[in-house]
């Protein structure tokens, strides 16, 4: 676990709440308008919940408080926070595109896929926030418009059931280590279901695989670290008819390249290591590995596969300049056949889909030079396609003109983002949208104008993303958009 970084928020004169989470934590959380900790302990079995709705005044202890008094508080905070730490600890950050109001970070996730800034449509150099959780920020959903045949496969159940659209399904994501306790499931599965919501986006690969998986490859690399009981967690969202989407980073693997270094994406020509933490898409025993996952996921009867951090680096952009954006692409497009190769071999029920940048929606050529991320090309290889439209990855000084352009900024980010993809797709893919949102730094107001940019762009279902897992405003903006979801979409269930 990296150190942690310590924070003491001032709630009134005399009270002080102490925050520790992991360092790299502080570059994903823009400043909140309302804060939530949750902190487990053997003595409280149900989380702890603080919130705090107005942020007086954030003091770093590193340079505020005196080293005595951040001491003190550790020591008598410290039972409480040694769990969420360790969850912290196997938690994923998104592929989420960050603003410039963030500061510049290396690539330190070993799970989830994070973005770079979106300034003036191109990527900076740029790359992922840590793979932990604490910015509120992304779930699941879909966006499609129309009952899709790619999109629309029966459930792996032992009745007939009709056809159903994983386009059409709204849900939030959580955590490996949220996923693991089954308290905190359970609660977000009723929160979800009261609110109208039918899907759950839960991590099941990143550096690790984080199930108690049988793969060999992996067993053999000790690359298993389980966080919880995979088939209890499809079972009983399957009794309760949630659509599970298991969020699977692809490329950005610093387990695999250190276990098997050979899988290191390199120079073609002289063979250097161009990004030690990102695996070559194409490499042998990388799509071997994965695959073996891959595989045993779909005949364990999970409903869809979503691969995130599939692209290249852009961190590394000048070295991986080497490979042209259609050579890129290539290599990606391994993975994607492998990916969809094994799903209809082991578990064809299982749907396959991709989390992508949404810059492509605005700027297409210019960013899959950069990514490698042609989802024109792989669109007809998959059955759903989630461009993470986050507001707060855009740059505050372009792409959003209020004398112009219609609705509020965070709707029509999303509309925009959704209508380019649209275009770029063409009818029949473009069935296939199932948007992330943005679940973090939220009103309720932010995410009403979010959903309704996606029905208003003709996409039907969505997930929402958050670090944090805290979904509070989510939910209840769920719940009052339920009678302002559109005819063609239905009820919203899969």
């Amino acid at each position: 676990m990296d150190f942690p970084a310590i924070i003491g928020i001032r709630t009134s004169v005399r009270t002080r709440i102490l925050m520790i989470f992991p360092e790299e934590m502080l570059w994903g959380m823009p400043p909140p308008d309302r804060f939530e900790l949750r902190i487990e302990s053997p003595r409280q079995p149900a989380p702890r919940v603080l919130h705090h709705h107005r942020l007086h005044q954030i003091l770093f202890c590193s340079s505020v408080l005196s080293s005595v008094a951040a001491l003190s508080l550790l020591i008598f905070a410290a039972p409480d926070v040694f769990r969420l730490f360790q969850d912290f600890s196997a938690a994923p950050a998104h592929n989420v595109q960050r603003t410039s109001e963030q500061p510049r970070q290396s690539d330190l996730q070993p799970f989830h896929g994070a973005a770079p800034l979106i300034e003036s449509g191109s990527l900076t150099d740029q790359d992922d926030p840590s793979d932990t959780p604490l910015s509120e920020s992304g779930a699941t959903g879909t966006g499609e418009r129309a009952t899709s045949s790619s999109g629309s496969v029966s459930t792996p159940t032992d009745e007939t059931v009709p056809l159903r659209r994983a386009d059409n399904v709204t849900g939030v994501f959580l955590t490996a280590g949220s996923t693991g306790r089954e308290e905190f499931l359970r609660y977000t599965m009723d929160a979800l279901l009261a609110a109208s919501g039918s899907a759950l986006v839960f991590d099941v690969k990143g550096g690790s695989v984080l199930y108690h998986s049988a793969a060999p490859m992996a067993l053999e690399r000790h690359l298993v670290v389980p966080r919880y009981d995979l088939p209890a967690v499809l079972k009983t969202a399957r009794e309760r008819g949630i659509y599970t989407i298991g969020r699977f980073v692809a490329v950005k693997d610093g387990g695999l390249t250190r276990a098997s270094p050979e899988t290191a994406i390199r120079d073609p020509k002289t063979g250097r290591v161009l990004s030690r933490d990102w695996i070559d898409p194409a490499d042998p025993t990388a799509i071997a590995y994965n695959m073996e996952v891959i595989c045993e996921l779909s005949k364990a009867g999970i409903d869809e596969i979503n691969l995130d951090y599939l692209r290249f680096s852009t961190a590394e952009f000048g070295a991986l300049s080497v490979y042209s954006g259609a050579e890129k692409a290539d290599r990606v497009e391994i993975f994607i056949r492998a990916a969809r190769n094994t799903i209809n071999r082991c578990g064809p029920d299982t749907r396959l889909g991709i989390s992508t940048y949404a810059i492509l929606g605005w700027r297409y050529d210019q960013n899959v030079e950069t990514l490698g991320q042609d989802v024109v090309r792989f669109a007809p290889l998959v059955d759903i396609i989630s461009p993470m439209a986050y507001p707060a990855t855009f740059s505050p000084t372009a792409y959003y003109n209020p004398g112009k352009d219609p609705g509020s900024r965070m709707y029509y980010l999303v509309y925009r983002t959704l209508t380019g993809y649209a275009e770029l797709l063409g009818p029949e893919q473009a069935k296939k949208l199932r948007p992330w949102i943005q679940g973090y730094g939220v009103t309720f107001k932010n995410m009403q104008d979010q959903m309704q940019g996606v029905y208003d762009a003709g996409a039907c279902g969505f997930t929402v993303w958050n670090a944090n897992n805290a979904y509070d405003t989510t939910y209840r903006a769920m719940k009052r958009m339920t009678g302002k979801r559109p005819e063609r979409c239905g009820a919203g269930s899969w």
